[in-house]
């Protein structure tokens, strides 16, 4: 089995983060914001400008990606991980915070201040063109009580915030939607949610779920087998883990199976974070070595490159994103590449199982 996943030369390209109304939706909100603990951390100098994708975001990946063809003759296919609700910033403004449970603005709808025209025509486009695989990545992305708590306290980073619609602070950005920390009951209503709205917006249920944030507990792998999710990502990074002892463990045991679900082998990080030169430390290089030693240990190559990387408030850093993309996608396709998603891989797993 493993030296045929060595021939096929597998790549799945899984990218979190779509729909998610965070960072900044605007260059105002951004200079408002920066010198907060948060945006100000090394991870908010990272993501502080990225921003909601917009119909001209989705529209150029999607030029990107069909200008590519692996060995099978398809393009590749971008397995854009989806959270499905955004707060609602102007209700919580208008009526305070002592409700349990976050009011929400449903996908396709944003908040006001995070509206892109034409973008969910360019989302649906994109699938009909074969390169766009929405999967779930949660409902909202945010540890609810623990942002309902810091605004009520009057915490002045998460007050200021959603001042700018964003739900960016400390408490935010110390926990996360499936944590432990947060209520069980919640944990599973948000789940529940999420993949309903899922279901009604793309027609399908999700079949592989990436937890934000990668924190969770075996309640959300018990619950999203319960929903009929097969595949989960991310459990080689999972947060609270030594990340070079978690990748080998999962690496070594792949494939691996807990319950009902197929656990993905450990990401490759594509994160050109506007820096197009292939030797990046995190570029195309580095990224198509990594995906011929995944190969090489008879498994797909599973490249993770988050939204920040092609939809940010400097277009410029959006087109060296893209640029490092279609380097890496050229490299990949020398090599003879074909593009699969989660589910693809799962089902040639099933396949190789049946007897005869």
């Amino acid at each position: 089995m493993r030296s045929d996943w060595g021939r096929l030369r597998a790549v799945v390209l899984e990218s979190d983060d779509w729909g998610l109304c965070a960072w900044s939706a605007d260059d105002e909100a951004h200079r408002a914001l920066a010198a907060t603990p948060a945006f100000s951390s090394p991870a908010g100098r990272i993501y502080g400008r990225s921003t909601l994708e917009s119909a001209a975001d989705v529209r150029a990946l999607r030029e990107a990606l069909l200008g590519f063809r692996g060995a099978d003759g398809a393009p590749p296919v971008w397995q854009a991980n989806t959270l499905m609700a955004s707060p609602d910033f102007e209700r919580l403004a208008r009526e305070g915070f002592e409700a349990d449970e976050l009011p929400l603005v449903i996908l396709p709808e944003t908040p006001s201040r995070w509206r892109r025209p034409g973008l969910w025509d360019e989302v649906r486009e994109s699938i009909a063109a074969g390169v766009w695989w929405p999967e779930l990545h949660g409902l909202h992305h945010l540890p609810a009580r623990a942002w309902l708590e810091a605004l009520r306290r009057g915490a002045a980073d998460a007050r200021l915030a959603l001042t700018r619609q964003c739900p960016v602070c400390e408490a935010v950005e110390g926990s996360g939607e499936y944590d432990a920390s947060e209520p069980v009951a919640s944990r599973e209503r948000s789940l529940d949610q999420a993949f309903a709205l899922f279901t009604r917006l793309f027609g399908r249920p999700p079949a592989s779920l990436c937890p934000p944030d990668y924190r969770w507990d075996p309640v959300l792998e018990a619950q999203a087998s319960r929903l009929g999710a097969t595949v989960l990502q991310g459990a080689a990074e999972r947060h609270g883990r030594w990340p070079r002892a978690g990748r080998l463990w999962h690496g070594w045991r792949w494939p691996e199976r807990r319950g009902g679900l197929l656990l993905m082998p450990p990401r490759i990080a594509f994160e050109p974070r506007g820096d197009a030169a292939p030797g990046s430390r995190l570029g195309a290089e580095q990224t198509r070595a990594a995906a011929r030693a995944a190969w090489g240990r008879g498994q797909p190559a599973v490249v993770s490159s988050h939204r920040h990387n092609y939809a940010h408030l400097d277009p410029a850093w959006s087109e060296a994103g893209r640029a490092a993309l279609r380097d890496l996608l050229r490299g990949l396709c020398e090599d003879g590449a074909v593009f699969l998603t989660d589910a693809k891989v799962r089902d040639l797993l099933a396949g190789e199982r049946r007897p005869g």
